[in-house]
């Protein structure tokens, strides 16, 4: 730009051209001065957007009442100094009032997206049944039967953090720019992107984390943390605040969400462990010598009854059900 419009203000100018009061050679110079560079075109588009609001009439602005406020600062004596004048003096006054709305519109609109804009708390609940949900990120989560995820509607810049209580396997789209993170009361689960179990029941005695893919994260209050790779457990005592990472050896700990339940030679009283979380239901022996009976069998999304009706046929036992709880 050359120095004759160094010191041109060009707010001013933006603000006389969208009220259809610039000659033409100042729509000239202005219209040169946007087609100067890229920055100067984002300005412009930034002051005309701003004046629409203004002009929208949606927000409840005294335009007058503030333009009054600031003319006491701006005519102040000490504040009037004379500079390259580009307009008349008698229409400085107007000049500023212009660049005063703008000025108040866009204060008005950072206040809306602050109060009105910001992203309300979404809630996914599973209460008698399974859910799913995909998050805004693209993030698939399966919640287990009472079972709550809270989310914000629009994620932050830097990081995507979500709330859950109960139990859910996350299917996390990767981000390395902006790590997920699970709140899960005593625990925090950080991801960049990768697939995993938690279960943060408040009843439970213990939080796990079991990895099916990728690297997790597990932070606890205490400030104790394990890094979890794919087969891998991390396990923090509510009690005693341990946090520990192990080998997972169970091979049904999603059969929850995917109803199919693998058993390989395994004792009937480690097999009910895993029937009573899917099926929701107590189990008992009458002889506890029962318990230690060899179980080598898949029940892929079979009813309750089924499955007892094969746990009888194998072993020549009898399963009867008494208020709710199956004794065999």
């Amino acid at each position: 730009m050359n120095n004759n419009n160094e010191h041109i203000d060009y707010t001013a100018l933006t603000g006389k051209y969208l009220a259809n009061e610039a000659t033409k050679e100042e729509a000239a110079l202005l219209e040169k001065w946007v087609l100067e560079s890229e920055e100067n075109k984002r300005l412009f588009n930034s002051y005309r957007q701003t004046w629409l609001l203004s002009q929208s009439g949606k927000m409840k602005v005294d335009i007058d009442g503030e333009w009054n406020k600031i003319e006491k600062i701006l005519f102040a004596e000490e504040k009037i100094k004379e500079t390259v004048p580009m307009y008349p003096k008698k229409s400085l006054r107007q000049i500023l009032k212009i660049a005063a709305i703008v000025l108040i519109a866009l204060t008005a609109s950072y206040f809306l997206y602050r109060t009105i804009a910001k992203p309300a708390v979404e809630n996914v609940v599973a209460m008698e049944s399974v859910k799913s949900a995909t998050l805004p990120d693209g993030t698939v989560v399966s919640l287990n039967k009472n079972s709550v995820i809270s989310y914000p509607g629009r994620f932050g810049r830097k990081k995507r953090k979500v709330l859950l209580k109960g139990e859910a396997y996350f299917q996390v789209k990767r981000n390395e720019e902006k790590p997920f993170i699970i709140d899960a009361e005593e625990v925090e689960i950080e991801v960049l992107g990768t697939s995993f179990n938690v279960n943060a029941r408040p009843e439970s005695p213990v939080i796990e984390v079991i990895v099916n893919s990728g690297k997790v994260a597990v932070r606890s209050i205490n400030g104790k943390e394990v890094l979890l790779v794919k087969g891998e457990r991390g396990v923090f005592s509510k009690s005693s605040g341990s946090l520990v990472k192990e080998q997972n050896r169970s091979r049904n700990y999603l059969a929850w969400k995917t109803k199919k339940l693998v058993f390989e030679n395994d004792k009937l009283g480690d097999v009910v462990k895993d029937l009573s979380k899917v099926y929701e239901v107590k189990f008992e022996f009458s002889n506890d010598s029962i318990s230690d009976y060899r179980l080598t069998a898949t029940f892929d999304n079979l009813s309750l009854d089924a499955v007892l009706n094969i746990i009888e046929e194998t072993f020549d036992i009898k399963a009867e059900k008494k208020d709710g709880v199956v004794v065999f």
